[in-house]
């Protein structure tokens, strides 16, 4: 280990020197400014990953684990009487912040004398940190992909309350793997849209999504919705919903999981979407079949034209409303 810093710490210094010493594969420097808490930078030489390392003594903690963009988060026992807190930057171009990161915890704990009441005050800071990093890389969902996913996990829920297989439900939501419409099971398929419930038109993504010519069954499922800040019913509430209801089987959950981190909410990352309630207004179901106003290949005729966008105004659709029971049922 290196000599201690006698001088108030300054992050970007500290860095500099751990990387001029490579003698060794893990290099650490204590920081003096945090006394009596042993608290030290580090730098791994073999991937060049930044670490901070806090020593909570004998704690009666057994485990810890947190991650989240870029960074993650251990308890670790170093020895029977020793464990201590390392806090890993995996992504190199988060380096600034991660300063600011930890100058910000060292703000919070300074003057406290005892490791594991330190780390409980560190812990109040993740959740705060876990967002800014996840924003900083610009990789929250935007509000529109928030409300149209509220929209999906409340369609899969609705299904997930009238099925029996669990499993078949789950695995009904293709969306996230790729597929044209959100929903199917064999040759029956569902697009759910999500709209603010004062807009009477709905976003199609392209010429395939409402393409009905090859399937037995399709449908256009439309849940208004209004927006409240800080409502109960959240994007967040929502997964926790499902994830209560799949938990007795650990690789349906784990199946759910991976589609939420396909559509960009990897796991843990949901706390995240806990500002935004949603309110569901209406939800109308709609059978697409001949002479529904829509555009696919046989009516564009034209093999150049693809990745075709377009508003269809839910007015002129009235003619084609269905029980959304019927749906569910051809789907359950």
């Amino acid at each position: 280990m290196m000599t201690m810093m006698k001088k108030k710490n300054d992050i970007q210094n500290i860095w500099d020197k751990l990387e001029l010493n490579i003698t060794q594969d893990f290099n650490k420097l204590r920081l003096e400014s945090c006394l009596p808490l042993n608290c030290y930078l580090a730098i791994l030489n073999s991937t060049n990953t930044r670490c901070f390392e806090l020593e909570i003594g004998n704690s009666k903690a057994k485990s810890f684990q947190k991650k989240f963009r870029g960074v993650e988060i251990y308890l670790i026992e170093i020895n029977p009487s020793k464990k201590s807190i390392f806090i890993y930057l995996l992504d190199t171009d988060l380096n600034e912040v991660f300063d600011l990161f930890i100058e910000d915890l060292l703000k919070n704990i300074e003057g406290l004398t005892d490791g594991e009441k330190a780390f409980k005050v560190i812990q109040n800071q993740f959740g705060k940190w876990g967002k800014l990093f996840a924003k900083i890389k610009g990789e929250l969902l935007s509000k529109e992909r928030q409300r149209g996913l509220y929209g999906e996990l409340t369609f899969l829920n609705t299904l997930l309350n009238r099925s029996n297989d669990f499993v078949k439900t789950i695995s009904s939501w293709t969306g996230p793997d790729g597929s044209n419409q959100d929903f199917s099971n064999g040759l029956t398929a569902v697009e759910v849209k999500s709209s603010k419930a004062t807009k009477p038109t709905v976003n199609i993504a392209s010429e395939l999504q409402l393409d009905w010519t090859i399937l037995d069954n399709l449908y256009l499922h439309v849940i208004h919705l209004d927006e409240l800040n800080k409502g109960p019913d959240t994007l967040k509430k929502m997964i926790e919903v499902i994830k209560q209801r799949v938990e007795k089987h650990p690789n349906l959950l784990r199946l759910f999981e991976e589609k939420l981190d396909l559509v960009g909410i990897p796991f843990g990352e949901e706390k995240h979407y806990n500002e935004v309630g949603f309110i569901i207004r209406s939800q109308r179901a709609y059978e697409v079949q001949n002479g529904f106003p829509v555009l696919i290949n046989k009516t564009i005729n034209n093999e150049a034209i693809h990745n075709v966008k377009y508003q269809i105004d839910l007015t002129a659709l009235e003619p084609f409303e269905t029980e959304l029971e019927s749906v569910i049922s051809k789907m359950i």
